[in-house]
């Protein structure tokens, strides 16, 4: 039977269990001492979701990571958290050497342009295909991806832009 075994280093609850009272929510013992941890026993790629600081990139890249996924976990979390595109230039700057990736609160073209012209590496969407989804399944799926696609080529357009590394935000878009 398989069990919880993400939030502590003992056997989590069964899967299937009408009688244990499961907490997923708890990770308050959880420090940065973990994460070096896991990079002196873990020698593959390591990429660290959710950093909302370029005080916190630093320590993680110094912990090992070799990525960071700035996030705020969509804002369904923590509803008071800082927008992830507001910090992520920041984050950019305090880790240079790192790729810097990005999500939540992408849902058209103009956001992963946004996204991209202030140094992510790379932009998750999920939201939108989550409920093209829900409505069409594979189909509003890859109907949600063409109209992604369109947006981001006709932005570019407009912005007189041929390839995404001319992106520029201080002459291209109306970013802060």
């Amino acid at each position: 039977m398989p069990h919880f075994e993400n939030n502590y280093a003992t056997r989590g609850a069964p899967i299937l269990s009408p009688t244990v009272e499961r907490d997923f929510s708890d990770r308050g013992h959880l420090d940065w001492q973990h994460l070096s941890a896991i990079r002196r026993q873990w020698d593959g790629a390591l990429i660290i979701k959710g950093v909302l600081s370029a005080a916190d990139a630093r320590i993680a890249r110094n912990c090992g990571a070799n990525r960071i996924i700035v996030s705020n976990h969509g804002g369904r979390q923590l509803d008071g958290a800082v927008s992830p595109l507001t910090v992520l230039p920041s984050i950019v700057e305090a880790c240079p050497d790192l790729p810097v990736m990005i999500d939540g609160g992408i849902r058209r073209g103009s956001d992963v342009l946004k996204a991209l012209a202030l140094g992510a590496r790379a932009v998750f969407v999920g939201r939108p295909f989550v409920y093209a989804a829900s409505i069409a399944g594979e189909a509003g799926v890859g109907h949600a991806i063409r109209l992604l696609t369109a947006e981001i080529s006709r932005n570019m357009a407009m912005l007189g832009v041929n390839r995404l590394d001319e992106l520029d935000p201080r002459v291209h878009l109306a970013v802060e």
